[in-house]
Formats: C-alpha cells, sequence, structure tokens
C-alpha cells in the first residue's frame, strides 16, 4: 500500500520543533517499517526553491517550495495548496493521510483522506490577545467547520477532539492518540528531589508565569528546590515579566532557563525532575505531557481541553485550575513533599503511557484506519 503523508519534518529529526513534528517523526518511522507499506512524508518549506526527495531509511521524503502568502488565503486558494494538491495527485497513492491544516481544504481526491486533528487554530490565536486575535479566530472556526464537516475520514488523538467535532462531522471518527519516541520509555531516573520541569514555548498560552509564581510560594515556605524552562521566548513582553517577577523575588539561582534544548537534553532534564508543571491555558495533547509520562515523570497539569484525558488525577499526576496560583502551590506541594506519592505515580504514568502512547501500537491502528478506508470506499 503507498501511503502518502503530508505534515512537517524537520531536516534533522533528532531536533524536531513542536508537538506535530515530534509526531510525524515517530510516526512515520514506525509505519515505514511495516512491510505492507510503501510510506511517503510530504511538507511544504519556504526556505526551499526547487523540490528535493531523500531517504531517511525506510521513508522517503519530499520537500516542496512553500508559499510566500499568508496561511489563510493559502490554504483556501493558494499557490502552496495548489502545488500541494497537484503533487498529491500526481503520486498516485493508495492512501492520503493529512495532520496539516492544508488538508482542511484539500478536497475532493479519487483515495481516502485521513486527516488527524492536531489542535483548534481558532482557539490558540483567541489566546494572543492582539488586535487581530478575534477576527482571526472567527475566520478560523469557519474554515475549521468547513473543513471538517466535509472530511469524510478523521483521528481524533484524544476523546476532548472527538466531543468539540462531533457536532460537525458526519463522517468517520477513530480515537489513536500520539505516539512517543521509544526512547522516552527507555530513559532511566536519576532524581534529583525538588526539581520542577516546564516544557514549552514562552507564551501566555503556556501560562509559565504561573509556575514561577507558584514556586516562588514554595521556596518561601523553605522548600529546597529548583525550576527548569525549556523552551522558546516568543512573547518577549511575557518573558520580561517573567524575568523582573523573578528579580523582584531573588529567585535568579532557583530558576534556570534552557531555551531550545536537543533531544538527548530533553531525556537528561526528564530524568531528573521529580515533576512536569503544565498549567497550560489550553493545549489539546501536548508531547511534554505524553512524553514525561512515558519517562515515568508525573505530571501537573490544567483541567482544560485536552489535558484531563492524558492523565488520571490523583494516580499519575494532578489536574489544576491554571488561574488559581494557590491550586498549583498546593500540589505541586502535595507531589514534592511526598516521596511515595511520586514513586506510585512514576509508575502509574508509565503504564498508563505505554497503553496509550506506544509508537507500534500506534503505527498499527492508523494503518489499520488505511485499509478500512480502501475497503468502505467511502471517499
Amino acid at each position: 500500500m503507498k501511503v502518502v503523508l503530508f505534515s512537517r519534518y524537520p531536516y534533522n529529526p533528532e531536533q524536531p520543533k513542536g508537538g506535530v513534528e515530534s509526531v510525524t517523526v515517530v510516526l512515520v518511522k514506525a509505519l515505514a517499517q511495516m512491510d505492507d507499506l510503501d510510506v511517503h512524508l510530504v511538507t511544504l518549506e519556504q526556505n526551499k526553491t526547487k523540490i528535493s526527495v531523500e531517504q531517511d531509511g525506510d521513508l522517503t521524503i519530499h520537500r516542496l517550495p512553500g508559499p510566500h502568502w499568508p496561511q489563510i488565503p493559502d490554504i483556501l486558494f493558494g499557490p502552496g495548496k495548489s502545488r500541494l494538491k497537484n503533487y498529491v495527485l500526481n503520486m498516485e497513492p493508495d492512501v492520503f493521510h493529512s495532520t496539516e491544516v492544508y488538508g482542511l481544504t484539500f478536497g475532493r481526491t479519487p483515495f481516502p483522506h485521513i486527516f488527524t486533528l492536531h489542535g483548534f487554530d481558532h482557539e490558540e490565536v483567541l489566546l494572543k490577545n492582539s488586535v487581530l486575535s478575534k477576527p482571526r479566530s472567527v475566520i478560523w472556526k469557519m474554515i475549521e467547520k468547513y473543513g471538517l464537516s466535509r472530511l469524510k475520514h478523521i483521528i481524533c488523538i484524544n476523546p476532548y477532539v472527538r466531543k468539540t467535532i462531533q457536532p460537525i462531522v458526519s463522517g468517520h471518527l477513530y480515537d489513536i492518540e500520539n505516539p512517543v519516541d521509544k526512547r522516552f520509555f527507555d530513559i532511566k531516573r536519576n532524581e534529583e528531589r525538588g526539581r520542577v520541569l516546564c516544557v514549552g514555548w514562552i507564551i501566555k498560552r503556556k501560562n509559565i508565569f504561573a509556575s514561577v509564581q507558584a514556586f516562588s510560594e514554595l521556596i518561601k515556605q523553605g522548600l529546597n528546590l529548583h525550576l527548569v524552562i525549556a523552551g522558546h521566548i516568543k512573547d518577549r513582553e511575557y518573558y520580561k515579566n517573567i524575568i523582573d517577577f523573578i528579580e523582584t523575588h531573588n529567585l535568579g539561582s532557583k530558576i534556570e532557563f534552557l531555551k531550545y534544548i536537543s533531544r538527548d537534553d530533553l531525556f537528561l532534564q526528564l530524568s531528573k525532575a521529580s515533576v512536569l508543571l503544565m498549567p497550560s491555558l489550553q493545549e489539546t495533547a501536548p508531547m511534554a505531557i505524553a512524553e514525561a509520562m512515558a519517562a515515568g515523570v508525573p505530571v501537573i497539569t490544567s483541567n482544560r481541553c485536552g489535558m484531563p484525558y492524558m492523565i488520571e488525577d490523583g494516580h499519575s499526576g494532578f489536574l489544576i485550575n491554571p488561574t488559581d496560583n494557590s491550586d498549583i502551590t498546593d500540589k505541586l506541594s502535595l507531589i514534592l513533599n511526598d516521596d511515595a506519592l511520586r514513586h506510585e505515580m512514576s509508575v502509574k504514568s508509565k503504564q498508563i503511557a505505554f497503553s496509550k502512547f506506544d509508537a507500534n501500537i500506534v503505527a498499527a491502528k492508523t494503518a489499520e484506519v488505511y485499509r478500512k478506508t480502501l475497503e468502505t470506499q467511502d471517499f
């Protein structure tokens, strides 16, 4: 079976940027190892001027020149959409699988089109709080509704996605979690007690400031802690506010900013962490949570959107109200002050992660969807 998958793919698979790239690298490599699949990965990249084709083991990667149009008009009627569709049609796959917003407006195909929904752009845009946030959110919501209502086959990465889109979808829905790189499961724990890890871009949506404020309260209580924040600085003003708070409260020696880290660095940070803290305001299925669970790291995360479906509250971690700093502080204190609880949560996290995020299991489920779409001929 010839499978063409459209997504993002880094030039260095060891350094994916963001959750979608991380998922894609793991999934396509697992799919490519299956004997009955011929897997091709297609990308659109603005820095390219001509098409290139390369091999990464059993995987064939096609890198197409990306457009310089704004994303919204391009996915509707721009040169990027036209280039992508013509290229995929000429490849004549048995199955086409897209994970990017271009899939929402791809249109009819003579072969099955499966779309994996990784998130809701209209929600993310709204949280940026810029002058254009509200009108852009409205446009994105219209595009999402239009595209999802016409797609025949949609993979939902957790129950939050299914519940959100079910009222507007008439096609088939398949429940498949995102896969995690096997090496996260192989991490050997060497915990440094009191080490709190935050992973994610430094933007308002990730709510890093709340992590710092909760951490500050625990320092006042006399706990010996160290906070590690790993992620690109995407919002300079927001980052400055965090730094001002750190300086005002003399926390500089207790808080470490790593900015972007390599995969190997992330393995090391997870091996040492007592807990992963992610009080995001909006997330669909953050890879940082799945990867921490695979490594056996307890997770404290928000009771919003898709995050509650990833952990078992009180068993593999805790859910918190991301706008209630006292709630974050209390849950952090519970985990950090109870060695037995952390150990129990570590074991449970790993068990849940393997059942949900093992790459071979996810790839097998995905391949089964491909076969079903061919059998039903519903495209």
